[in-house]
């Protein structure tokens, strides 16, 4: 646990040196501006569906005194719906944007390999590393789709049993954990084109390391907003603990 906070707090100091702040901007404006338009379209939609409800219901007579009234009471409920969506974006965004942004996180991620490992990359165009940026995560997401659906109907069988189902909760936040540990360690494994089975099995020489750091990124995003935040800083520590960590399992684990 406490070298997973080492590199995560190592990754916020890289993040704000000066070399490296364009490249931390580049998927943190990215972030910000598709959570902001999917959030506006979303709550555009919620809001014009909750103001037609008031539409045509206007009372007369003597209780036209009541219309104030109603009128509050929609603008009440639009208030708590941009709310509601606010919090269900912000807890959301990180787990759904993970495949957009992958480009945006390969990016990053050639430059902290570069500092941290002090090695020249092999040759690339740009296109060449989006397109296979995007395929890793197409294979990423099938290799733990089914895996997820196989815990997930664990933990619904061990919910529907007693005392038993107080570990529920937990069991999925670890596996969740475990996930998250993974996809950003893989963004320095994929920078050097090692394939995503050799960087599982070198990940599995050192769970711990790879749990801890998955269920602190996992804690952090789960506080409204700072997701928009921690993903870049997070890909920085993957890369970091990928060099300095796993890779040299690489070799046993083959």
């Amino acid at each position: 646990m406490f070298d997973a906070i080492g590199y995560f707090l190592s990754a916020l100091r890289l993040a704000r040196e000066p070399g490296m702040r364009r490249w931390v901007i580049l998927p943190l404006a990215f972030n910000i501006l598709l959570f902001g338009v999917l959030y506006w379209l979303a709550g555009s939609a919620l809001g014009g569906w909750i103001a037609a409800l008031g539409v045509g219901w206007q009372l007369d007579g003597s209780l036209a005194f009541l219309n104030s009234a109603i009128s509050a009471g929609l603008w009440l409920l639009q208030a708590l719906a941009w709310l509601g969506l606010l919090m269900l974006f912000a807890s959301t965004f990180t787990i759904a944007v993970q495949l957009i942004a992958a480009p945006f996180m390969g990016l990053l991620a050639e430059q902290v390999d570069r500092r941290v490992s002090g090695t020249p990359l092999a040759e690339e165009t740009i296109p060449a590393m989006i397109l296979r940026t995007f395929r890793r995560e197409l294979v990423k997401t099938w290799d733990w789709l089914w895996r997820t659906v196989l815990v997930a109907i664990v933990v619904l069988i061990i919910w529907l049993i007693p005392v038993v189902n107080l570990a529920a909760p937990v069991v999925w936040f670890m596996w969740s954990g475990w996930l998250l540990g993974m996809q950003y360690i893989d963004y320095g494994a994929d920078t050097r084109q090692v394939p995503f089975r050799s960087m599982k099995a070198a990940a599995g020489r050192r769970p711990l390391l790879v749990l801890a750091f998955g269920c602190m990124v996992l804690g952090v995003t789960m506080v409204p907003l700072v997701n928009l935040v921690v993903m870049p800083v997070a890909v920085i520590a993957g890369v970091m603990i990928w060099h300095q960590s796993l890779k040299q399992h690489i070799r046993e684990a083959l």
